[in-house]
């Protein structure tokens, strides 16, 4: 575990994705990159992962917690709070994800995420969070959900470098 803040490298986009079920998306937000080559890293990517970074969306937000979900406290770059329910009759691994005061719940980690992470955080292993992008039908609409950065550190911290978009891979962000 990190005693520090881990930080990471990463460059903000705003642009139109097409996923392959033909759907339209506006994404906004940080994509982690590779400061010395430029290139963006998918959420998989081992060099996130031999980190103990993790990308992943935020489960839920659209469909249940679409009230908050637009607030600016889930904003990419803001702090999230990730809460133990080990009572949660649903699945008794659930971490909620809040805005950094903990008070509104924009969703969940995902089932097969939280049941990895539960065991450590349930033995004092501290987890942070931040939102790095969000997704909406288009830049004027709510937002539809929210995609998280996770670390095994007390804080995150993003670093926005500058990336050459013509070395970057051009897919979506995060692999996703």
């Amino acid at each position: 575990m990190a005693t520090r803040a881990v930080t990471v490298d990463v460059a903000f986009e705003e642009r139109y994705w097409y996923p392959d079920d033909g759907s339209i998306l506006w994404i906004a937000g940080y994509q982690p990159v590779d400061a010395d080559s430029g290139r963006f890293l998918a959420g998989d990517d081992p060099s996130l992962s031999d980190r103990g970074l993790r990308v992943a969306s935020v489960a839920g937000a659209g469909a249940h917690h679409a009230d908050v979900l637009d607030d600016d406290a889930f904003a990419p770059g803001r702090r999230l709070v990730l809460r133990r329910e080990p009572d949660n009759p649903h699945d008794p691994n659930a971490i909620s994800v809040r805005d950094a005061a903990g008070d509104r719940q924009a969703g969940w980690v995902p089932r097969e995420l939280a049941a990895v992470l539960a065991p450590a955080i349930d033995a004092g292993e501290l987890y942070s969070a931040i939102a790095l992008r969000e997704r909406r039908a288009d830049p004027r609409s709510p937002r539809a959900g929210l995609t998280m950065l996770l670390a095994a550190a007390p804080a995150i911290e993003l670093r926005v470098v500058p990336v050459n978009r013509s070395r970057s891979s051009g897919g979506p962000p995060g692999g996703r």
